[in-house]
């Protein structure tokens, strides 16, 4: 069986800032933001693509890969690690795992650190961060995936702090934002309080339209006058597989936030994201057949993936 091994936290390719973004200009020109649309404490800015995007061949999301029966994650078969898991694909295709997914079960729950594209026919290592700290017993012997992004605050810290304290100290936060209590400290118990994931519903159901224009691949979404996430995909048709987790997560933080604040104008959005065309690159991780790097520019941080030279996901904080 072959095996292949996705990059660790500790195990960064280049720290060299590059000139260039991964991300052809002709991309970022490309890109318009409409109009947002507000409830509450969220503005949701669409993002547009001409006809939506360019393909980018035929990658499964986890829950597809999952459903088949022949993709499955688990514990080391080598002894268990905190921050490392085992991926094994006989899918036969590609499978596209973004930073935040929530995975439950095994000896703890945790959730992916970085957007990767795990290959088929063998078995990868992927890194991921627990966000359950009171729980080293196993329950399961593979993890299960309920279609389920962390809310923004640790999507974030997982991907620019690296740091597994920072990543439960923010599951902690959003647990006592939530006003739920868990023995094991888990993530997941937020995401089983009635009251709370009523108000969810709520701003799911102001929202939920946004992915039925065909040229949408993204969305912005501000709250407390800043942006709290971004998530841009190569094509209308990605974005849609995975844009009921992503609202779900994005309401989370709507619930949780102390107020909307000031909010741009669409073109002041496009101006804003139009600085990533020109933003320092630091490159995380090159393999030849995927890409992944930081960029930055002034307040801004995006997290880029590129999968065969095409444009796959950017994470914009």
């Amino acid at each position: 069986m072959k095996k292949f091994l996705i990059p660790l936290i500790t195990l960064v390719i280049s720290l060299a800032f590059l000139s260039a973004p991964a991300f052809a200009e002709d991309f970022y020109s490309q890109l318009s933001v409409g109009k947002p649309e507000i409830h509450g404490n969220l503005a949701v800015y669409p993002i547009y693509l001409p006809k939506g995007g360019e393909k980018i061949g035929d990658i499964l999301t986890m829950s597809e890969a999952i459903e088949s029966g022949q993709f499955n994650i688990t514990e080391l078969s080598e002894g268990a690690s905190v921050n490392l898991l085992e991926v094994n694909n006989d899918t036969g295709k590609h499978v596209i795992l973004l930073a935040g997914e929530i995975i439950r079960g095994a000896k703890q729950d945790r959730i992916i650190s970085f957007d990767v594209v795990v290959p088929p026919g063998g078995i990868c290592y992927v890194d991921v961060f627990c966000v359950e700290a009171g729980r080293w017993t196993e329950v399961s012997a593979e993890f299960s995936y309920k279609e389920e992004i962390a809310p923004s605050i640790i999507r974030y810290s997982a991907q620019k702090k690296m740091d597994q304290s920072a990543v439960w100290s923010d599951v902690s936060s959003v647990n006592e934002g939530v006003g739920v209590y868990s023995t094991s400290g888990t993530l997941t118990a937020s995401y089983s309080d009635e009251e709370f994931l009523e108000q969810v519903e709520e701003y799911k159901k102001a929202f939920e339209d946004l992915v039925d224009d065909k040229e949408v691949v993204g969305v912005i979404v501000v709250s407390e006058g800043s942006i709290q996430a971004g998530d841009i995909f190569a094509n209308h048709d990605l974005f849609k597989k995975v844009w009921t987790r992503l609202l779900t997560s994005y309401s989370m933080d709507g619930v949780l936030s102390s107020g909307l604040g000031e909010v741009p104008s669409a073109s002041e959005m496009e101006e804003y994201l139009a600085q990533l065309g020109d933003a320092d690159q630091e490159e995380l991780f090159d393999d030849g057949t995927q890409n992944r790097a930081s960029l930055t520019k002034g307040a801004m941080s995006a997290y880029e993936l590129e999968f065969e030279n095409k444009k796959v996901h950017l994470n914009v904080y």
